[in-house]
């Protein structure tokens, strides 16, 4: 594994490192991002983000909404394998961003916003305009990943202004057992709006992808675009055997 880049900056270490195609972000010895363009399904925690939005028909996610961005990889895959009009980064290290455009290629297709993503989300009005949603908001404390926002009412019900009907409200979580005690499962508003769910783990780790919405996860769609993927990435084959389709909680 080579070194491209890399620096302190603020107290934070920053290293990109490449391993044959893959590009990978390290801030302070955690992954951050990592991108294959012959890969863009890699069988890694990322692509359990990506996967919901593929239970959805060719063309019908047309805004997409990270928060989190990182330095790309969940945005790369969403505009390669999914193709929306349009994707929305934010996220609060700047130094991130610039390692999202100088060499994870992410400027072109994705519009990239230095900031507290929760200030963003709370100042962006109430006009549903996004297809997905997806919540990634972790930064780092000793080497372990830290949610950076808490997962209550609030945030959720100022998640869900800015989805369309129709929409995909995806979360990346790191502590399986607080899943059941989610805004989206206790709010009976919630729970009655967004009744369809659909959740992801790989073994190895302790990370839950769940996703909810008012329409149904299309199981049919995600094997079709599945299919054409590997048609169009031969290296992603093999990959699906690594999703772990999960029981969702229940009362």
């Amino acid at each position: 594994m080579a070194i491209l880049w890399q620096q302190v900056i603020d107290g934070n270490h920053y290293e990109v490192r490449s391993a044959g195609a893959s590009i990978r972000l390290y801030r302070n010895g955690v992954n951050h991002s990592q991108w294959n363009p012959n890969r863009p399904l890699s069988g890694s925690i990322w692509d359990l983000i990506t996967l919901p939005a593929l239970h959805r028909p060719a063309g019908s996610l047309q805004d997409v909404l990270v928060l989190g961005f990182g330095a790309g990889t969940v945005g790369r895959q969403i505009r390669e394998l999914v193709q929306p009009k349009r994707v929305v980064g934010v996220e609060l290290d700047p130094i991130h961003l610039s390692i999202a455009d100088g060499f994870f290629e992410c400027s072109e297709g994705c519009d990239l916003i230095a900031g507290d993503a929760v200030e963003w989300v709370h100042e962006g009005g109430e006009e549903a305009v996004y297809d997905v949603i997806i919540d990634d908001l972790y930064a780092e404390q000793d080497g372990i990943p830290v949610r950076c926002v808490p997962m209550d009412v609030e945030w959720c019900e100022a998640l869900v202004t800015l989805l369309k009907p129709g929409g995909i409200l995806i979360f990346n979580m790191i502590e399986p057992e607080k899943i059941q005690h989610m805004p989206l499962f206790q709010s009976s508003r919630l729970r009655e709006l967004y009744s369809e769910t659909v959740m992801y783990r790989i073994d190895g780790y302790e990370n839950r992808v769940i996703a909810f919405s008012d329409q149904a996860f299309d199981f049919a769609c995600l094997e079709t675009h599945l299919k054409s993927i590997y048609k169009r990435y031969p290296a992603c084959r093999g990959v699906r055997g690594r999703y772990i389709l999960e029981t969702v909680p229940s009362d």
